[in-house]
């Protein structure tokens, strides 16, 4: 719940370390046609030079102040190894030698491509063509929750969808260790990225893998020390370019720590992220500055090529703003002092822009009553922000709600995960919007309680829709072909 009350000008800040605590709390950690990006989001365009790091042995240097960059495992005592661990990988470890994960010591180790096989569905056949990652690993969850955590994705400037994903590997029995693998894949093509918590069992201390987000050609994890009360004792975030088998890490800092952060990549830079200040850095570690104040008021941020999206959602004021390395943070979307209107839920592949406004708030109500979906040609600059309606936005909040990711967009395409209102009566799931007319579809959940449908879009390209799909804590990945869906529904007059 946000909870601080003051304003941020253009200048206020964010805590999104609630749902990071959340997916280790809940034991979650496990393993098309060309968009138009802008230029400079791939990773290996327009490089500086300082693109995340080496990839030479265990003393990889990464950036971050006051940490202690690179893995410095060299030093460390090689624990037995376990017949779990793959075959051909060895121990990567934090600069104290307590948190252990494994990774492939040469890339003819990393794991295979994907499979995808076709939904599964206790409704009968779906109207729709659908498939869903196929699980051929060994687990006792139930298909198809067998990927647990906050799975994410990119599209690159080929069309490639590249996801993060974390695989849930478990032993038949109640009580069973349990290991996880961590995977930077190409939807329809090789991993680039993998890492292994072999299996341990349950205890007062144990190391967990988490994911933070992926960008261009970038990647974010962390390895946490869990307590057997699900507090996060510890976190060593490690980041760079998604190819790095020993990406660096960033720093490695205790969770009562003030200065202890989650890391957001994008493709020049990454957000530190603490309970009281956001700080951007490039990827040698270069400080440029705080980019905003103040915990839990913000979105997740998103980053466009050198520039971060997020927004201010705390009533009254409702903001979309974007840092830029010239200015710093600015208003991108706002309206001064008329608190009757707002903007929230940003979203953006840098051609189009995307928001949900507020209209029409009366000072004694919390809420808007009248909110829409609206679009716009991306810009850093809000004088060349001009705003379209799309269609109207169901759900009560503008807002995002804590641990969302952004809208994905692309391909002249924005998605969502909510209500159908007057469109589409009586659904939730799944809102596919046409940016040119307004034109969209609704792929809806199968229910909600207990929770078995569609929980966060990931990405969107000129074919398909790639979303996480929930049941019970666990979740999977599907994909849609937009062609399936039929000629969808017009937006009101």
């Amino acid at each position: 719940m946000k909870t601080t009350n003051h304003r941020c000008g253009s200048m206020l800040g964010v805590a999104w370390v609630v749902s990071i605590l959340a997916a280790a709390f809940l034991g979650c950690s496990n393993t098309g046609s060309k968009n138009s990006p802008a230029t400079d989001l791939d990773s290996g365009k327009n490089c500086d030079g300082s693109c995340g790091g080496t990839d030479g042995g265990n003393n990889a240097s990464g950036g971050g102040s006051g940490g202690q960059g690179g893995s410095g495992g060299a030093a460390c005592e090689p624990l037995p190894r376990s017949a779990t661990v793959p075959e051909g990988w060895e121990e990567f470890t934090t600069a104290d030698c307590q948190l252990r994960l494994y990774v492939p010591s040469s890339k003819e180790y990393l794991p295979p491509p994907l499979i995808w096989e076709p939904c599964s569905s206790n409704t009968g056949p779906l109207p729709y063509d659908c498939r869903q990652i196929k699980v051929d690993w060994p687990t006792d969850q139930t298909p198809p929750y067998s990927l647990g955590g906050d799975q994410r994705a990119y599209v690159d400037s080929n069309g490639k969808v590249i996801m993060q994903v974390r695989k849930v590997y478990r032993l038949p029995g109640d009580d069973m260790p349990t290991a996880y693998m961590g995977l930077v894949v190409e939807a329809d093509g090789p991993a680039r990225q993998a890492f292994w918590r072999d299996y341990v069992p349950k205890q007062s201390r144990q190391t967990q893998i988490g994911d933070t987000n992926i960008a261009h050609g970038k990647s974010g994890w962390y390895i946490s020390e869990i307590l057997s009360t699900g507090y996060t004792n510890r976190r060593a975030p490690f980041a760079g370019d998604d190819t790095l088998l020993r990406p660096p890490i960033l720093f490695d800092r205790m969770e009562s720590s003030p200065d202890s952060a989650v890391v957001w990549v994008g493709p020049h830079f990454y957000t530190e992220t603490t309970n009281t200040k956001d700080m951007v850095r490039k990827w040698d570690g270069t400080d440029m500055g705080i980019s905003a104040y103040g915990p839990t008021v913000h979105s997740i941020p998103q980053w466009i090529g050198r520039t971060m999206l997020f927004a201010f959602e705390e009533w009254p004021w409702y903001e979309v703003l974007r840092w830029t390395e010239k200015d710093g943070t600015k208003t991108l979307i706002g309206f001064g002092n008329d608190y009757s209107r707002g903007a929230g839920n940003p979203g953006s592949d840098g051609v189009d822009l995307v928001w949900i406004q507020g209209e029409d708030r009366v000072p004694s109500e919390h809420n808007f009553p009248k909110r829409w979906i609206m679009t716009s040609k991306f810009s850093t600059d809000p004088t060349q922000i001009k705003p379209r309606r799309l269609i109207p936005w169901a759900p009560s909040l503008i807002g995002t709600t804590t641990g969302d990711l952004p809208p994905p967009v692309g391909c002249g395409y924005a998605v969502y995960d909510g209500l159908g209102g007057d469109l589409h009566p009586g659904q939730s799931g799944l809102i596919i919007v046409r940016l040119s007319d307004g034109v969209s579809w609704m792929v809806p959940s199968v229910s909600k309680v207990p929770p078995d449908g569609w929980s966060a879009p990931i990405a969107v390209t000129c074919n398909e829709v790639f979303s996480r799909y929930k049941g019970g804590f666990l979740e999977t990945i599907r994909r849609v072909r937009l062609d399936s869906l039929g000629p969808g529904t017009p937006p009101p007059k």
